[in-house]
């Protein structure tokens, strides 16, 4: 369970030279720079910012040239500098404008939406201020309304969606009344005239927008390259910053401080005492943690990403992906378990690692959860929730999830899963702790609980007095040890005591009793897809008896219904399969409190660098 070996290192250069020696670190990548200033490439970052607006906006309106693909490889270049600040200005510029624009026509046409409903009150109602007598309103239609208006003194028009109302000025008492259910007054007016003149300036507005669009398209498309090429520059320039902050410049010397790894010590000397400097192999200062890089074979890599959603390892303990990887990979395929959806994943996989390098590492990893699931969706017969190619009415399989004896052989099947996984993890724990000569903490923590668990499961199973001899003999020891960190003898049996239950200790009866019964999930999973299955090809095979059409029906259904059940199944099985890792194994012997280790990155989102200058 390797953890790669890390030197902090410092380089030194004559100042000249500290150029060319931050252009190697960068071209090597594989540094992680401490941080020993606060210095950043602010004109880089800003510029950065803004083209990603840009981008933003052209992978909507030119999604052929700024979209990215995951079947598309990034193209390989070497550049320098990039101007791109009036292009750039120009866009900007554009898009505010296109802004305002659109804001504009927004606003225009909630207001011709809010009046076209009021056509009907359109007049020269703006004359009614200068009578003398009369004062006109506008109130909400309803039959309580009109009932409220025919008991007063005043003449009403009704339309649509409102009434108009004239009384007279000085009636106070009908002025309260009006005011209760008056609409905006700002809707007596000559709405036919505004509605006009609304509609000519959205007509106005519209057309100044797609000029602006036209624009915009334009130089979206002419400068594409230019674009994405600077957007790209500056993204990885942010990286670059990463590498001056590592950096400190001396009135002589430059100097680069980080981690590196082991294996590149011996060529990044060559490199720097070319430049005219050399390599210092710093010592750890008094607690610090280096960060932590991975370093698995090709067929554990994919799992890492499992462990790092969980944390990566702190330095000085150990990488647990090859540890887990395989429990992981039976715990999806066991709930997932049908073949048909098994090889569905292995060909779709087979067919990405040909097709799509950039997914390498997550194809490669459903490649080995496709073929687990397939091995137990035949271990099971289950293909598509159905069992072909039966014989004498017997499936091939060795049992069936949804026949009801088979629930129960499938279940034992799951607890039994589930205690060799928990002894597995008690077992890590132990090594770990004789690798660090705590032999005291293995005896305690873990070899007493393995030998007071099987026990007590011999016992179960009518072991016997032998059983309960083993028992009491790990029970003694646990009571005595389990509180061991306490110099109070008292204090020490009692936490012991509580410590078998699983209180203080890093086990417990009802904790183990617990994880374990957490398994059956994986028999749950499997029957809830099983089932699931079955009743969606009762319903697409039952279709498929009505004639030509029915055929056709059926088919489409039994493809719908089994991509849904693939889809809820393999969700389930991913989601309980990584809880059954962190909760049950992980917490049984893993922190995952450790900082991970950062390369240099040299790959933007379409172009991976072979060099960039930024000296």
């Amino acid at each position: 369970m390797p953890i790669a070996e890390l030197e902090k290192v410092c380089f030194y250069v004559p100042k000249h030279n500290v150029g060319a020696l931050r252009k190697y670190i960068f071209k090597l990548s594989d540094f992680h720079p401490l941080e020993l200033n606060h210095n950043t490439l602010g004109d880089f970052a800003t510029l950065k910012d803004r083209l990603e607006r840009v981008v933003s906006l052209g992978s909507k309106r030119k999604p052929d040239i700024y979209a990215t693909s995951v079947l598309s490889e990034k193209e390989t270049i070497s550049t320098g500098y990039i101007e791109i600040g009036p292009v750039l200005s120009e866009i900007e510029r554009l898009i505010d404008e296109h802004q305002l624009l659109t804001n504009e026509l927004n606003n225009l046409n909630k207001q011709i939406l809010g009046l076209e409903p009021f056509q009907w009150v359109s007049a020269p109602w703006e004359d009614s201020h200068n009578w003398h007598w009369i004062k006109v309103a506008l109130v909400k239609k309803s039959k309580a309304v009109l009932k409220i208006l025919s008991d007063l003194p005043v003449a009403f028009a009704e339309g649509d969606n409102g009434i108009v109302v004239a009384y007279y000025k000085d009636d106070d008492e009908t002025a309260e009344v009006i005011r209760e259910y008056a609409l905006d007054d700002r809707l007596l007016t000559h709405i036919g005239r505004e509605l006009n003149e609304l509609k000519i300036k959205k007509e106005q507005l519209t057309k100044h927008l797609a000029d602006v669009e036209s624009q915009l398209d334009t130089l979206l498309e002419e400068n594409g390259t230019q674009i994405r090429k600077a957007f790209d520059y500056y993204s990885v320039s942010l990286e670059y910053a990463r590498l001056v902050n590592g950096s400190v410049d001396t009135q002589f010397l430059g100097v680069v401080v980080g981690y590196l790894p082991k294996e590149h010590l011996n060529d990044a000397l060559k490199e720097v005492r070319a430049l005219g400097g050399d390599v210092l192999q710093l010592p750890p200062e008094e607690d610090e943690m280096y960060p932590t890089k991975l370093e698995n074979s090709s067929f554990f890599e994919p799992y890492e990403s499992i462990t790092l959603m969980y944390g990566p390892p702190r330095y000085d303990t150990y990488d647990p992906t090859p540890a887990v990887a395989l429990w992981w990979n039976l715990f999806f395929a066991f709930m997932l378990g049908d073949a048909g959806f098994g090889l569905m994943i292995t060909l779709v996989s087979l067919y990405g690692l040909k097709k799509i390098k950039s997914m390498e590492k997550i194809l490669r990893l459903c490649l080995n959860v496709g073929v687990g699931t397939m091995i137990i969706g035949i271990i099971t017969w289950s293909w598509f929730s159905t069992q072909p190619l039966m014989i004498n009415g017997k499936a091939l399989g060795l049992f069936y999830p949804v026949n009801g004896s088979d629930v129960n052989t499938m279940l034992v099947i799951s607890l039994v899963i589930g205690v060799m996984a928990q002894f597995y993890a008690m077992g890590i724990k132990g090594w770990w702790m004789l690798r660090n000569k705590d032999y005291l903490g293995f005896w305690s923590d873990v070899f007493c609980w393995w030998g007071f668990l099987s026990s007590l499961i011999w016992l179960l199973l009518g072991g016997g007095s032998m059983s309960t001899y083993l028992a009491l003999f790990f029970a003694i020891n646990l009571i005595l040890f389990q509180g061991r960190e306490s110099k109070n003898w008292i204090s020490r049996l009692g936490m012991g005591l509580i410590g078998l239950y699983g209180i203080i200790s890093p086990y417990g009866v009802a904790s183990f009793l617990g994880d374990v019964l957490s398994y059956s999930r994986l028999m749950a999973l499997n029957l809830t897809g099983a089932l699931m299955g079955q009743v969606f090809n009762s319903l697409s095979f039952g279709v498929m008896k009505s004639g030509l059409m029915g055929i056709v029906f059926g088919v489409l259904m039994f493809v719908v219904f089994q991509v849904f059940n693939f889809a809820i199944s393999a969700l389930g099985a991913f989601v309980h399969s990584i809880r059954l890792v962190f909760l049950e194994m992980y917490g049984r012997f893993y922190e995952g409190n450790g900082e991970l280790f950062k390369p240099l990155r040299r790959v933007g989102r379409y172009y991976r660098f072979e060099e960039v200058e930024y000296e």
